[in-house]
């Protein structure tokens, strides 16, 4: 347990990383990394969802895990809201993108809005970072990471035909920020 209460942010990313190469590495013809989602990889009907749905939920609960056994408080308290969502997001699926007969719009809908709180709450959770800090560097570099994910986010829903590519950019952003600058 003294591994991930000391390495978690790392531990989770590296689990969630590696299910989503290992979800490129064996996906179908008609998943384009440019313009599929990551979501894609794990989405209702799709045969080899398993892979992304694991590490959806073992980057949500490595990241939860993490943070209770830290102690919880009102600075981590964003991220942990983050990490529960995206846990479940493993388990509600997104619909399907390719054609099928049949999925629930319920859970579609469900896994929807379980990301749209975990980009809230990471959002929140940077903006947390860069008030309570009192060092003006770090100030700074929250600001650079709000922006970053503030536009992406923003851009993501710009650009159909290259969401892949914007989302994996979210996501590095995302990553990059909660590894060397988020501080419980």
């Amino acid at each position: 347990m003294d591994l991930i209460k000391t390495n978690y942010t790392i531990l989770a990313t590296v689990v969630f990383v590696l299910a989503i190469v290992l979800a490129h590495l064996v996906s179908t013809n008609n998943y384009d990394w440019t313009k599929n989602t990551i979501s894609d990889l794990g989405s209702q009907g799709y045969d080899r969802k398993l892979i992304m749905q694991i590490g959806f939920f073992a980057f949500g609960l490595i990241l939860t895990i993490g943070i209770l056994l830290n102690g919880l408080n009102w600075r981590t308290t964003p991220v942990l809201i983050y990490g529960i969502c995206v846990g479940l997001t493993g388990i509600f699926c997104t619909k399907p993108f390719f054609e099928v007969e049949h999925y629930s719009e319920l859970q579609a809908t469900i896994h929807s809005a379980l990301a749209q709180i975990a980009g809230l709450s990471f959002t929140l959770g940077i903006l947390v970072q860069l008030f309570s800090s009192s060092n003006p560097n770090e100030k700074w570099i929250h600001l650079v990471f709000f922006l970053l994910v503030i536009g992406f986010s923003a851009s993501f829903g710009l650009v159909k035909n290259y969401q892949g590519i914007v989302q994996r950019l979210l996501y590095l952003t995302s990553f990059i920020w909660l590894i060397k600058f988020y501080k419980p």
